[in-house]
């Protein structure tokens, strides 16, 4: 092993600026900076766009991942990122290749070579994690490096999910990779892959799929920077810009740093898990602030454990940038910069600084921790400057009820994944002047999101019986924190499926109240074994009775933001007020009055009059789909070029209005007969009850004309016109801008 972790440490430091590099900066004309800095930012969040649409995991449909430019050197330059620890780490395997292959000739680094890893040991945070390198060469000079980096959940490790709790050495955690060239000439070469595959054998297509999508990534950062400012602007004005974007984010930290309270400043934290048995340990933490500079110690924290908590010290300072690059450093540039006034001191031995066999693979575990102390720390240096009051938090609650599996799907294909839509919806910590946001972020990634239930339950082998605030969940002070999530989730589909639960906090809560305050939940997970759910459901005997509306997530919105509703932009506009019965928020949700007539008074004398589907109780949601004209045309072009002639008597070509409760629900479809469903008896609807003699599904058709009614009519003859590229012709020009900027035109 050639890897020093001295080194790697010292490699976060930024390398010293060359004469040349200094000398473009200088060059930078009036605005230029200003301009071209925020067109690279712009670049990078293609990047995200690119690396979420080419993905399949949920980490990267929930964008937990993370986007990044480097120097020649491999300094950190700037960012988009849902995850920021991932920038961090992206430094030392990037600089380990630049200074041990770029001028060894058995590997090299030339146009179109890509690099990954994924170790530990060579400055990553666990196996999941895993990174994609490219260089950005213009006339045979390497300009840049750009990486793609995304949780990938499955390791090939001794348990399914990646993150094995009962690992007890590095070797039980699966795949390691050492940087290494996997492609040359912008291809993935196959040998590589198919090594990747082989370790991977849990879920090879889910493996292969995400890691096209960072090559895919980094090739179209590649392709912009080198289109939009280096061949137009030149090679000299590019180093001169990316030495500036460090430059800001160094000396922007230490303005604001030397603004702050002087002092030292201390932080104990507890947790009690160290993998395969409950453990107690101990986050000791000090900060020492003088002006600009700032010096934290780790000393008196727990000796490293032979369980699966412990994680190598270039992860441990990894993590601090998920606070310091989303709270205090916000609005500057995600470069190692900012981390030019910090020092760390990580005892040797501690569980932050562990024997290079000692297991790791629960690393973000023990740096929840590290997020919290660093949270603490900074919230108190700063508190009491009213300018940064607003970025004065208590630690986040971190009990979002994440779960990873490995299964073969309802499709038949193997998988294993870990889903983020609980960890996702975490609450913020209690700030110095208001409370907490509620499901607001993941600790690790503040600009993630939380996938669509619809989404996951097609994809997956589960089905979710409900996902809802849990309540009281915060910590209770003068300013509370933020309320999580708590969700229930049943194998569904499949004969067997392997969980695994990866979390402390369910004795202990490692956050704490920033001045007092008390701390939040633990995680009480539960496990139900031989349960008759399923055989309630089908009987009738359970069933969920929530009924929400998409129109009901708007008034949610004015009603969080305690706002009445907008301004009309023009004469003729209409701006919606809060209907408080719309809102999830309200005591009077979906309480509509009324018996449905048309008329609005009916409907409730503070409702909209033009929501035709104020009506019955608010026991129906409502639905209308038309024909889309843009979709159905790429779809129609698809279809020819596959040899297919769609009938277009069917849903492709139809309008349809349908109305739901959760027993039932009634489909009107303009070119083919309706479509009628008990849900409660049939939930895959299988079988179609429009012309039976139904209670239940006759309500909803009564429910459904009466929706028809208030909103116009019933559509009744099918929308007969042609799909034609002159129906987009036709559309004014900011919609098919808006079009294309959402991929539906070229």
């Amino acid at each position: 092993m050639t890897v020093n972790r001295d080194q790697l440490i010292d490699w976060l430091d930024l390398e010293e600026p060359t004469a040349e590099e200094l000398a473009c900066m200088d060059e930078l004309g009036h605005g230029d900076y200003e301009i071209y800095s925020e067109r690279l930012r712009l670049i990078l969040d293609e990047g995200v766009d690119v690396f979420v649409r080419s993905g399949v995991s949920q980490f990267i449909a929930a964008r937990d991942l993370a986007v990044a430019l480097y120097t020649p050197q491999g300094d950190l330059i700037d960012s988009a990122a849902g995850a920021y620890l991932h920038v961090v780490t992206g430094i030392p395997p990037l600089k380990y290749v630049i200074n041990n292959f770029a001028d060894d000739e058995t590997v090299g680094v030339e146009p179109g070579d890509v690099f990954y890893a994924n170790d530990a040991l060579y400055g990553g945070i666990h196996n999941p994690d895993q990174i994609a390198f490219m260089p950005i060469f213009h006339e045979g000079e390497i300009m840049a490096w750009v990486s793609a980096a995304v949780h990938t959940t499955e390791t090939g490790a001794i348990e399914p999910g990646g993150m094995p709790i009962s690992a007890r050495t590095r070797h039980d955690e699966g795949m390691k990779l050492s940087p290494i060239k996997i492609g040359e000439d912008y291809q993935l070469k196959t040998d590589m892959l198919e090594m990747q595959k082989n370790f991977i054998s849990r879920a090879p297509r889910m493996h292969e799929i995400d890691l096209r999508a960072r090559m895919t990534t980094c090739d179209r950062v590649r392709r912009r920077v080198k289109e939009l400012i280096i061949d137009k602007q030149g090679p000299d004005f590019f180093k001169g810009l990316i030495r500036r974007n460090i430059e800001e984010a160094r000396e922007g930290a230490k303005k604001r740093v030397d603004d702050w309270n002087d002092g030292t400043f201390r932080t104990v934290h507890f947790a009690d898990s160290v993998g395969y048995e409950d453990g107690l340990w101990r986050l000791n933490a000090t900060m020492e602030k003088e002006g600009p500079e700032i010096f934290i110690d780790y000393t008196g924290t727990s000796p490293e454990n032979d369980g699966s908590f412990n994680s190598q010290p270039v992860a441990s300072i990894a993590h601090t940038a998920n606070y310091l690059f989303s709270v205090p450093f916000h609005d500057l540039p995600k470069s190692n910069g900012t981390y030019d006034l910090i020092d760390f001191h990580i005892p040797k031995g501690s569980i932050l600084y562990p024997d290079p066999e000692a297991a790791t693979v629960q690393a973000v575990m023990v740096n929840q921790v590290v997020m919290d102390s660093t949270t603490t720390l900074f919230s108190r240096s700063m508190y009491d400057d009213e300018t940064e009051n607003e970025h004065v938090t208590a630690p986040m609650a971190n009990t979002g009820a994440g779960y990873a599996f490995g299964a073969l799907s309802q499709h038949g294909e193997p998988v294993a994944d870990l889903m983020s839509h609980a960890l996702n919806t975490d609450g913020t910590g209690g700030q110095a002047r208001r409370d907490g946001e509620d499901e607001a972020i993941f600790p690790w990634c503040p600009f993630g999101h939380a996938s669509n239930m619809e989404f996951v339950e097609n994809e997956y082998p589960f089905t979710h019986q409900y996902f809802r605030h849990h309540t009281d969940s915060c910590g209770h002070g003068k300013h509370r924190g933020g309320i999580g999530m708590q969700l229930a989730y049943m194998m569904h589909h499949v004969p067997v499926v392997e969980w695994l639960s990866i979390c402390h906090n369910s004795k202990l809560v490692t956050g704490q109240g920033l001045f007092g305050g008390y701390a939040p939940n633990t995680i009480p997970g539960v496990t139900i074994t031989d349960s008759d759910l399923k055989e309630r459901m089908a009987e009738g005997e359970y069933i969920p009775d929530d009924v929400v509306e998409l129109l009901d997530l708007y008034h949610t919105t004015l009603d969080a933001l305690g706002v009445e509703g907008g301004t009309p932009e023009s004469d003729g506009d209409v701006a919606r007020p809060l209907d408080s019965a719309r809102s999830l928020l309200s005591d009077r949700y979906r309480a509509f009055e009324g018996d449905g007539t048309a008329d609005a008074t009916d409907r409730g004398g503070d409702a909209d009059p033009d929501d035709p589907g104020r009506i019955a109780g608010g026991d129906y949601g409502f639905v209308e789909y038309s024909r889309p004209v843009v979709e159905l045309k790429q779809l129609e072009e698809k279809a020819a070029d596959a040899g297919i002639t769609l009938p277009e008597d069917s849903r492709f070509y139809s309008r349809m209005r349908a109305a739901r409760r959760p027993e039932a629900k009634y489909v009107r479809i303009d070119r083919i007969p309706d479509e009628a469903y008990r849900l409660d008896e049939d939930p895959d609807e299988t079988e179609n009850l429009a012309d039976a003699d139904d209670d239940l599904v006759a309500a909803t058709e009564g429910a459904l004309a009466r929706f028809e009614a208030n909103a116009g009519g019933a559509w009744d003859d099918a929308d007969t016109g042609d799909v034609t590229d002159e129906a987009v012709e036709e559309m004014d020009a900011e919609t098919q801008e808006r079009l294309r900027d959402l991929g539906y035109l070229e």
